[in-house]
């Protein structure tokens, strides 16, 4: 396989990035609004019903992963999955709108219609972008064997799926709008439908732009997805990047969780108008300095390797996060946003430089074991995301008890200036605890620049004798 990947490779596989993007994303934005303000569904149910497929789907993942791995077809083991999948999500999205038997909708969750038609329908749409997204993200990691290759690969499925998230919002403005639509449900299904058009477009990109990779899967065995699951449990980099990621997710995010209240009520106080249009100018600033970061990575990384790269990032993480005690402030409510940009300056290209070293992973598995293990490797990292994300959101909820915030504060006028305090102190100090962990533990991390180079030329080696062999 050439270590160069041509143009048309590469915005191929980003393209799947985009459809990616609007497959779960399209789904969140609209289903609070539908099900709970316009069906009237209990908030705390309509809650469980929406981590219910992403707990499914995370199960789901090293399943698909292993499954990904011991495909065998005329067309390869990834992109007839990719086309299945992303064809599933396409059709399928636009139904989450459509549930039966409404006037249930109050009725406790195991006599309410909707609420188990969004279970069901839900967890089959997350079987079906499982098996999309696994093997499109396995894809990307076998494109090339090149260590610096590999990053200006996966970095497109970044690029072009922040190009596309200028769009999600939109599912959303026009499924309101009352010139288009009697009602939000049926903009709803409308705008899910082109959507899933452009998911079904986009999605098959990969598989018709891409080459797999053959080599060695002849003889490789197909082995179980319990026996794959115990030879990677053996991979050592590998486990130090998962610990890593839940560790970041969860500490992280049990800070940065309390962020959207705060700002309302801290920053803006109250207005929520106010609030919306910082809201607005964060996200748009976010995607253009997150490309930007894309950039910067790429190019520091090739200077220094990935793993002092993504130091360097979350370095600057720690930075951004020090400086919001000064910046976040009701008195210059704009100022927070210098923050965010070195926030969003490294967030992208940190999460680039992991994917592209799970890609040296997966040629380090390779090298350990003699087994390419793209699929179950991808696989068990959304298994740790997800689950962390659903831990998460257990923690968001943990953070601002115990800082004493509630509703019924709102009641009695603005949120008291003490809760407002531990709020913002969370908000810092906990993402700040949660990236010095991180960094503590990819100290340990071994796959280093040069390690990889000699990696690469044992398993050429070794490829040149089996092939003088034969």
């Amino acid at each position: 396989m050439a270590n160069k990947v041509s143009w048309k490779e590469k915005i191929g596989w980003g393209l799947g990035g985009w459809a990616d993007n609007y497959t779960f994303n399209v789904v969140l934005i609209l289903f609070l609004y539908i099900y709970v303000d316009f069906f009237g569904m209990d908030p705390v149910l309509a809650g469980i019903g929406l981590a219910v497929p992403r707990l499914f789907d995370a199960i789901t993942d090293p399943i698909i992963g292993n499954w990904s791995d011991n495909f065998r077809s005329p067309w390869g083991r990834r992109r007839p999955l990719i086309v299945i999948g992303a064809l599933l999500c396409g059709l399928l999205l636009p139904f989450h709108w459509t549930p039966p038997l409404l006037d249930t909708v109050k009725n406790p969750w195991y006599a309410n219609g909707p609420f188990l038609f969004f279970c069901l329908w839900g967890c089959l749409y997350a079987m079906a972008y499982t098996v999309f997204v696994v093997p499109f993200t396995a894809l990307g990691f076998e494109l090339s064997d090149d260590y610096e290759e590999r990053t200006r690969v996966l970095c497109w499925r970044r690029y072009l799926g922040l190009f596309g998230q200028f769009f999600t919002p939109l599912v959303y403005t026009l499924s309101v709008n009352p010139r288009l639509f009697k009602d939000i449900q049926q903009g709803a299904i409308v705008t899910s439908s082109v959507a899933g058009a452009v998911v079904i477009v986009l999605g098959i990109m990969p598989a018709i732009c891409c080459k797999e990779n053959p080599r060695g899967l002849a003889t490789q065995k197909k082995p179980s997805v319990f026996t794959s699951l115990k030879s990677v449990f053996g991979n050592l980099p590998f486990l130090l990047q998962l610990l890593g990621q839940m560790t970041h997710i969860i500490i992280c995010g049990a800070g940065s969780g309390v962020a959207g209240l705060l700002t309302l009520h801290y920053i803006c106080r109250g207005d929520a108008e106010f609030n919306g249009k910082i809201q607005f100018l964060t996200g748009t600033m976010g995607s253009v300095i997150s490309m930007f970061s894309l950039f910067f990575m790429i190019r520091l990384a090739k200077r220094v390797g990935k793993r002092s790269g993504w130091f360097t990032g979350m370095a600057i993480n720690i930075l951004a996060y020090l400086t919001l005690i000064f910046t976040y402030t009701p008195k210059w409510p704009y100022a927070h946003l210098f923050s965010m940009v070195l926030i969003y300056l490294s967030n992208q290209g940190c999460g680039l430089m992991l994917d592209s070293m799970c890609s040296d992973i997966c040629e380090y598995e390779e090298y350990r074991t003699g087994r390419r293990a793209e699929g179950i490797l991808s696989s068990l990292r959304g298994f740790i995301a997800k689950t962390s994300n659903a831990i998460c959101g257990i923690t968001c909820g943990l953070t601002l008890k115990f800082c004493g915030y509630s509703p019924e504060l709102l009641t009695q006028g603005e949120i008291p200036w003490n809760i407002l305090m531990k709020m913002k102190t969370l908000y810092i100090t906990l993402p700040i605890l949660g990236l010095v962990v991180t960094m503590a533990i990819f100290l340990f991390y071994p796959l280093s620049k040069e390690k990889m180079a000699e990696i690469h030329a044992a398993l050429e080696e070794k490829r040149e004798r089996e092939k003088a062999q034969a």
